[in-house]
């Protein structure tokens, strides 16, 4: 099995962990590089440290969030490395480094342009922000996909990894058995939101206190509730559940039709009978 090492980067937080994972991954004669992170000079200096003067192949990017994909350019034009990610590194692409080749997943759900990484000849996975090492990952309204999510899990699964190296957090040796508690996690949340929906029509905030309850604090409530708006778009699309539009103790407006009429307008979610 290939050489991995990991290089934490000074961004610990809530949704962060420790920090964003960089992976280095021995290929050889050079070393893959996966999520530089950040734009940090003292992560620049520890990635470097880290290399012990090998040569860079290629600079691999799961996605575009914040904490994965800033330093990348950077990074690369220091060493004269390329980087990849989507949409240029398309799903099913074979990057080959070394003595490795890498395929790029396209992976939707936590992003639209999310990547994982497989290296089969070890049955590695680099799975980004799709599968953490601890906790779950978010799936958020409007740039998550519950239902794409979900695929991309099956998808992964299905591939029988033997490790998964995250985006945050540590490697998952018991891989197939972590993706299926996210599967049945996303299930869980989703089988929540049905039952709160179907105990009558609510607002967004409504319907994320009916599941999280009222004691999250303002940062987590509005994360609750991007969350519970990304399944309730999943059941809206499934044809399940609709949206109505109202204004607060003011009814429904009469026209939907001009950008005006949805000043203050609130999204209500009911069950289809």
């Amino acid at each position: 099995m290939a050489v991995v090492r990991r290089v934490v980067a000074p961004n610990p937080g809530p949704y962060t962990g420790p920090g964003t994972n960089t992976w280095l991954i021995d290929a050889g004669t050079v070393t893959v590089v996966i999520d530089p992170g950040p734009d940090d000079d003292a992560h620049l200096a520890a990635i470097d440290r880290a290399l012990k003067g090998s040569t860079v192949s290629v600079v691999l990017v799961t996605h575009s969030h914040s904490d994965h994909l800033p330093l990348s350019e950077r990074f690369a034009s220091k060493h004269r490395a390329s980087v990849r990610r989507f949409p240029e590194l398309a799903d099913g692409d074979v990057v080959r480094a070394g003595n490795l080749n890498i395929t790029a997943l396209h992976t939707p759900g936590h992003s639209a342009d999310h990547l994982a990484f497989w290296v089969p000849a070890d049955r590695a996975l680099f799975t980004g922000d799709l599968v953490l090492g601890r906790g779950s990952s978010m799936v958020t309204y409007p740039e998550g996909d519950v239902a794409a999510y979900l695929r991309s899990l099956t998808r992964l699964a299905a591939l029988n990894p033997a490790i998964l190296f995250p985006g945050h957090w540590d490697p998952v040796t018991e891989a197939v058995a972590k993706l299926e508690e996210y599967r049945a996690h996303r299930l869980d949340r989703e089988a929540q939101v049905r039952a709160a929906v179907g105990h009558g029509a609510g607002s967004l905030s409504e319907l994320t206190q009916r599941v999280y309850g009222t004691e999250l604090g303002d940062e987590l409530t509005r994360a609750a509730e991007m969350t519970m708006r990304a399944h309730l778009q999943k059941l809206v699309d499934e044809g399940t559940v609709r949206i109505r539009h109202a204004r607060p103790g003011q009814g429904f407006p009469r026209n939907l039709g001009e950008a005006s009429d949805f000043v203050g307008v609130e999204e209500i979610f009911e069950p289809v009978s």
